[in-house]
C-alpha cells in the first residue's frame, strides 16, 4: 500500500470567503435584528451537512490510521503522549475561569428564581462505560455518539491489524479500501466547503441579533468574564505551551489554524469543524496517523473552551443564589469542569447543557440553571474556537516528541 493517502482537501481563498461571510452576518445580524431569523435555516443546513459527513469521516479515518500503523505498540504510546497535555490544559482552563470569575463576581446580586430543589446527581464509572461502549453500530451514527464510534473505530483498526499478521493481502485490502472510502468522504466534504460562506454568514447573523438581546446586565458581565478567561488562554498560556514545549512561534501557529480557526468560530461546533482541523494539521506538518487518531478524540474531550464555560456558569448560579463555596465545593467544581466538558457533544449549545447538568450535580434547582441555554450563545463562537486550536497543539507535540515524525518542511511552507 502506497505511503502516500488520496485524501486531502486544498482550501485555497475559501478562509477569507468565510472570514468575509463572517463580517457581514455579524453587522447584518446587529442591523436587522429578530427578523434575521428567518434565514437561520441556511446555517443550519451547513451544520447539518457537516454533522452529516463526520460520523463516516471520524469512523474511517481512526481505523485507517489504526490499520495502517505496523506497531499497535506506537497507538498506545500516542494516546499517552497527548494524556498530560489533556489534563494540564483543561485544569488550566477551569482555574483560569474560575480564578476571573471570583474577581468579577459576575452572579452576585442577581434574582434567579429559586424553584425546586433537585437532588444530586454523580456520574459513575459505569455511566462512563455505558457511553462509551456501543450497543448498536448504525444508532451511534444516527445520534452522533463520537465516544462509541471511536471506540468502534479503534476496534476495528486493531482487529485488521492483527489479521494483518497471518493474511497480510487482507490487511492490504481493507486498508485500501477504507483509504478509497475516505477519498469520497473528503471529497463529498470539499462539495460542503463550498457551500460554507453562505451557512457562516447565516450562522454569525443569528448569533449577532441573539447577543444583542441578550448581552446586558450580569449575563453581559458573565459574558466578559468568560472571554477574559478565553483570551488569557489564547494569548498567555496557549503560546507559553507553544514556545517552551513544542518550540513553535505562536503567530506562524494561529496563521496555519486560522481555516480551522474561522470554522470553529463560525459553526460552533468542535465536530463540525473536525474535516477542516485535520486537513489543516497535516498540511502544517502533523503527521497524518497522529492527526487521524488524536484529533478526532481531541474533538470530543479536550475541550478547554467548554471547561471555562461549565466552570463559570455554575460559579454564577452559586453567586447568584449566595451559596458559599467551601474548599469541598470549589474542588468539585473543579473537577466537573473539567470532566464534565469532556460530555459536550462538540455540537452547537453543548458545554451549556453540561453547565445545566453540572449544576444540577452540585444541587443548585434547575429552575435557577435554565438561563444558561439562553446565555450560552454569546460565548458558542468563542468557547468553539478554543476548544478547537487546543486540539492541533498537542497533537504537534505528540508528532515532535512522541512519534517524531513531524515535518518541518511542511511547518516552514
Amino acid at each position: 500500500m502506497s505511503n502516500e493517502v488520496v485524501f486531502q482537501i486544498k482550501l485555497g481563498k475559501r478562509p477569507i470567503l468565510l472570514l468575509i461571510a463572517a463580517i457581514v452576518g455579524l453587522i447584518v445580524g446587529v442591523i436587522v435584528g429578530e427578523p434575521v431569523k428567518n434565514i437561520a435555516i441556511l446555517g443550519e443546513i451547513y451544520i447539518a451537512l457537516l454533522k452529516f459527513i463526520v460520523g463516516p469521516l471520524v469512523f474511517l479515518s481512526i481505523a485507517w490510521a489504526v490499520m495502517s500503523m505496523g506497531d499497535l505498540v506506537k497507538l498506545g504510546k500516542i494516546f499517552m503522549g497527548f494524556l498530560p497535555y489533556w489534563v494540564f490544559m483543561g485544569l488550566a482552563s477551569v482555574g483560569t475561569a474560575f480564578a476571573i470569575g471570583s474577581m468579577l463576581k459576575p452572579g452576585a446580586g442577581v434574582q434567579l428564581p429559586g424553584g425546586q430543589q433537585v437532588t444530586p446527581v454523580s456520574l459513575t464509572f459505569a455511566d462512563y462505560l455505558r457511553n462509551i461502549i456501543p450497543s448498536n453500530f448504525v444508532e451511534m451514527f444516527l445520534n452522533l455518539k463520537m465516544l462509541q464510534i471511536i471506540f468502534t473505530a479503534i476496534l476495528v483498526g486493531i482487529a485488521v491489524g492483527l489479521i494483518g499478521r497471518s493474511t497480510p493481502p487482507v490487511k492490504d485490502f481493507l486498508s485500501k479500501l477504507f483509504e478509497s472510502l475516505l477519498a469520497v468522504v473528503y471529497k463529498l466534504l470539499d462539495f460542503i466547503l463550498w457551500y460554507g460562506p453562505i451557512g457562516v454568514f447565516a450562522l454569525m447573523a443569528n448569533v449577532a441579533a441573539v447577543v444583542g438581546v441578550i448581552a446586558v446586565g450580569a449575563f453581559a458581565k458573565l459574558v466578559l468574564a468568560f472571554y477574559l478567561s478565553g483570551l488569557i488562554m489564547l494569548f498567555i498560556v496557549q503560546p507559553l505551551i507553544m514556545v517552551l514545549v513544542a518550540r513553535l512561534n505562536p503567530l506562524k501557529f494561529w496563521k496555519k489554524y486560522f481555516p480551522a480557526m474561522i470554522t470553529a468560530f463560525s459553526t460552533a461546533s468542535s465536530n463540525a469543524t473536525l474535516p477542516v482541523t485535520i486537513n489543516t494539521a497535516i498540511e502544517a506538518g502533523v503527521s497524518k496517523e497522529v492527526a487521524t487518531v488524536i484529533l478526532p478524540v481531541a474533538a470530543t474531550i479536550n475541550m478547554q473552551g467548554a471547561c471555562a464555560t461549565i466552570t463559570l456558569f455554575t460559579l454564577f448560579a452559586f453567586q447568584a443564589l449566595g451559596i458559599p463555596l467551601g474548599f469541598g465545593e470549589v474542588l468539585t467544581l473543579v473537577v466537573l469542569g473539567f470532566l464534565g466538558a469532556t460530555a459536550a457533544a462538540g455540537v452547537p449549545g453543548g458545554a451549556a447543557i453540561v453547565a445545566v447538568a453540572t449544576a444540577a450535580a452540585l444541587g443548585i434547582p434547575v429552575e435557577a440553571a435554565g438561563w444558561m441555554v439562553g446565555v450560552h450563545p454569546a460565548v458558542d463562537p468563542f468557547e468553539t474556537m478554543l476548544n478547537v486550536i487546543g486540539d492541533p497543539l498537542g497533537a504537534t507535540i505528540v508528532s515532535k516528541y512522541v512519534t517524531k515524525d513531524f515535518d518541518e518542511e511542511k511547518w516552514k511552507k
